[in-house]
Order: structure tokens, then sequence, then C-alpha cells
């Protein structure tokens, strides 16, 4: 079974409510993604169920997507990287969408696992991801080695907008996949590229 027919397969926990039901919090973000992804992603629709909650939870993570210094390209790049390593289908379906979306070359996105050696990526790329992954798995016990590339390569602010944007991507997978968000109809052809690193 595929991951697209795993994610399908599975029936989401809440009801999927329309954009007429959502608050005016929720009708500001799902313009937001739409305008990153074309399309209001299903998540805005389970987030609804807890309009309040929901839509604070969406205003941070379209906040953390819009303001900063970080180039969306490289906060793509990262959020990404952590939806593989969490495995949320969902999130690396969108994650891909909008990489193709800041017209990041599309070797980048086939080679993410491979962000360390590959030609493609520049030496800040592969400090940001090195350090996202590091802590995407053990924030408490980020290697040394990483630690000293971070503070050598990345300025203080990138440091802590590299860890809000894995972070945040971090908890957005576990909302998906704890609520079985179904990957959208338009989705399905670029889900189908969805691979995880089996590392």
């Amino acid at each position: 079974m595929s991951e697209l027919e795993r994610n399908l397969a599975k029936t989401c926990l809440v009801p999927l409510l329309p954009k007429e039901d959502f608050t005016p919090d929720l009708k500001r973000s799902a313009e937001r993604v739409s305008g990153r992804i074309g399309l209001t992603a299903n998540n805005i629709h389970a987030f609804a169920n807890a309009p309040e909650l929901g839509g604070i939870v969406r205003g941070f993570l379209d906040d953390v997507w819009d303001h900063g210094d970080l180039p969306k390209p490289l906060k793509a790049l990262i959020r990404h990287k952590v939806s593989n390593i969490n495995a949320c289908f969902y999130c690396s379906a969108h994650q891909i969408r909008v990489l193709r979306s800041q017209n990041v070359p599309k070797d980048k996105i086939d080679n993410i696992h491979d962000f360390e050696t590959y030609e493609g990526f520049t030496d800040k790329e592969r400090v940001a991801l090195a350090f996202a992954e590091a802590l995407t798995i053990d924030a408490s016990n980020i290697p040394t080695s990483i630690q000293e590339r971070v503070v050598e390569r990345l300025t203080p602010q990138e440091r802590v907008e590299v860890a809000i944007v894995a972070t945040a991507m971090g908890a957005l997978n576990r909302l998906n996949d704890a609520l079985n968000v179904p990957i959208e109809e338009p989705m399905h052809e670029i889900a189908q590229s969805v691979s995880f690193d089996k590392k």
C-alpha cells in the first residue's frame, strides 16, 4: 500500500467543516495558505472544530511563515526536512508544493535526504537543515559538532528562526497525523512523490 493509499484509508477524527463555518481568524488563515498552495488545506477545515485555539494555532503557523528574515525557500526546505523526519505524509506533500511555488530546484527537493553531501545545497542550507534535523530528533542532545557549525555559520537571529520554523512544523506534523487529516484531491499527484528517509 502506498503512502497516499494509507493516508486516504484513515478516517479523519473530526469532521472537515465547510468554509462558511470558519471564524474570521480561520478565514484569514485559509486565504494565507491558499496563497501558498492554491487551495484551502484540510487541516484548516479540521481546526475549525476548535475555532478559538484552531485560529490561534493557524495564525501562529502563518506568521512563522510570513515573518522573520530567513528566506522562504530555506524555510520550506526546513519544513520539508522536519516533515520527512516525522514521516508526516500530509505535510511532506504540502511542503513539496510550497517548495515548487518558491522555485526551489527539483534536484534539491529530490535530494533532501542527502542535504549534507548533495552539491546542490549551499553551506548555510546544510547547517540550517542539520540543526533542524538534530532538534527534531532530540532537541536536548544536539551533537556538539552541529552546535559549533550553527554558531559559526548562522547569526543569532537565524539560529532562533531555524529553531522556531522547525519546531512549529513539528507541531503541525503531529496535529495533522493525530487527527488523520486527509490529503486534498488536488494534492494527490504531488503526494505520490513523497518518500521518507529510511536511515
